[in-house]
């Protein structure tokens, strides 16, 4: 895994403490602070974070359980925590979001991706019954 700062380690562990409405929410602020002059946050760009984020679930999927591998990762004792898997995940989906920006241009955090998709639960997400 990749060493990360103490700022983004902060911003996962903030992450991992939202249910997925706040989460969205957040993926909306940036998405209004990536147009000109839009460092506050506005009722125009409610729902167009999750609007992008389900655009691009199916890709989010085939990346994170297929070209990942998820299923042989998550026996991983190194990923049994959330952070970590958030950090792998986020990763893992680098070049696909990179690749795909808010139609704004502006990029978007992957690790806020990847806390929405840990949230979402990787299992279900991957076809697997939720571990027990």
């Amino acid at each position: 895994m990749a060493d990360i700062s103490d700022l983004e380690r902060q911003e996962i562990e903030r992450y991992l403490e939202w249910g997925k409405k706040r989460l969205f929410r957040e993926l909306d602020r940036y998405y209004g602070a990536s147009l000109p002059g839009g460092e506050r946050a506005s009722y125009r760009f409610r729902g167009k974070g999750r609007v992008w984020f389900n655009r691009l679930l199916p890709s989010f999927k085939e990346t994170i359980c297929n070209e990942w591998g998820y299923e042989a990762h998550k026996a991983d004792p190194q990923l049994k925590d959330k952070e970590s898997l958030v950090i792998a995940v986020g990763e893992a989906l680098v070049p696909l979001v990179h690749r795909n920006p808010f139609p704004t241009k502006g990029q978007v955090p992957v690790y806020l991706v990847a806390a929405i998709l840990v949230q979402m639960n990787l299992d279900e997400l991957c076809g697997e019954e939720p571990s027990q």
